[in-house]
């Protein structure tokens, strides 16, 4: 934003806002331009409206760097929000929302992360690439199955966590531990088929996770 700023007294605002009018005007493209404009003071700004049926498609390929996991859960998340205030009774896994949201589990971290800003999605993202699939429900049922699978995996970070602090004091250590913890106790390891449901696999996580929990000195072993 400082930089936008500097940029803006010395050439002035050149690039317009890209918005959409959905109950008000929201800014697709140009958020920081918008802060840094608004911090100098200036009272008007040129945008571009356009369609908000092309929302979806900015905020997927707007980027200005790679993303990082939790901010594609949370386009993700904002995407699916869109559909399911448009047409609660749409099919999750119709195809216009499977064209949209580019992996199904990203919506159920993108709830998490809402949830609990410190839970360490990424830890669980091998996992969910191959049993979080998009749901043949409704998307206003859909999105309570996510939110409950959501809650679960904040329960299981949780657990994870405890088990970092118990493998920390037994003298193991190091910055991919949290990831190590959860690979170790990864119930479907490198199947490439997975028969177990959701649901059957957080439950063999969770007690895979509250074994080791109990019997920490067994990861030195292993």
């Amino acid at each position: 934003i400082n930089r936008l700023m500097l940029s803006i007294k010395k050439l002035g605002f050149v690039t317009p806002l890209i918005i959409i009018k959905d109950d008000g005007y929201k800014i697709i493209d140009g958020q920081h331009r918008f802060l840094a404009a608004k911090e100098l003071g200036i009272k008007e700004l040129l945008c571009i409206a356009i369609p908000s049926k092309y929302a979806y498609d900015l905020m997927e390929l707007n980027i200005e760097k790679q993303p990082t996991l939790r901010e594609k859960c949370y386009v993700a998340l904002n995407v699916y929000r869109i559909y399911l205030k448009e047409d609660s009774r749409i099919l999750e896994n119709d195809t216009r929302i499977m064209d949209s949201i580019e992996l199904p589990y990203y919506v159920t971290l993108g709830l998490g992360y809402e949830k609990d800003q410190k839970l360490f999605g990424s830890a669980y993202e091998s996992i969910l690439k191959k049993i979080d699939t998009f749901i043949d429900l409704p998307i206003n049922e859909a999105y309570i199955v996510r939110e409950k699978r959501a809650d679960a995996i904040i329960t299981i970070d949780n657990i994870t966590k405890d088990v970092v602090e118990k493998i920390k004091a037994i003298g193991i250590d190091h910055p991919f531990l949290h990831k190590e913890v959860v690979s170790y106790c990864n119930p479907i390891g490198r199947k490439r088929k997975v028969e177990e449901n959701i649901e059957e696999v957080f439950d063999k996580l969770r007690c895979n996770l509250e074994y080791l929990l109990d019997h920490p000195e067994s990861f030195r072993r292993d």
